[in-house]
């Protein structure tokens, strides 16, 4: 999806900017919900429609060593994750990386589209095997 930025445990190696849309779980969504507001809270994209979900949790580590910075995942490890697959259905004006629409801080500078092998290039050394599992499982939907 994007380059990002991070404070955070999940260091960013510079030219290895490039991820996609995450994040965490309210008490109260199932694993669509949580992929649906998210990827509307780091996009704003809502034209979209449901694919296909991982069937099984999967995880990474953070790498380390790493000075905490006050972070909310300083006290973590890695994370634990499933994906959502959906099919973009919008055109390219929906998208808007600066998160006005949430009042809350922008975590992308930047996106485009890639192919997977420009993706897997171009992110972080540590999660290029999390993404080459979530292409892997999602193959049949990459065009």
């Amino acid at each position: 999806m994007g380059k990002s930025e991070t404070a955070g445990p999940e260091i960013v190696t510079p030219g290895c900017e490039w991820q996609m849309p995450q994040g965490g779980i309210e008490e109260t969504e199932d694993i669509v919900e949580a992929a649906i507001r998210e990827l509307w809270e780091e996009t704003a994209v809502k034209t979209i429609r449901l694919l296909a979900v991982t069937d099984t949790w999967w995880t990474y580590d953070f790498p380390r060593p790493y000075e905490p910075t006050g972070h909310k995942l300083d006290p973590y490890r890695g994370q634990k994750q499933k994906w959502v697959a959906f099919r973009f259905a919008g055109d390219a004006g929906e998208i808007d990386i600066t998160a006005s629409h949430t009042g809350e801080p922008q975590e992308f500078f930047d996106w485009c589209w890639m192919q997977k092998t420009e993706a897997l290039q171009a992110t972080v050394p540590f999660k290029r095997h999390q993404y080459q599992r979530v292409f892997e499982a999602f193959e049949d939907y990459l065009s």
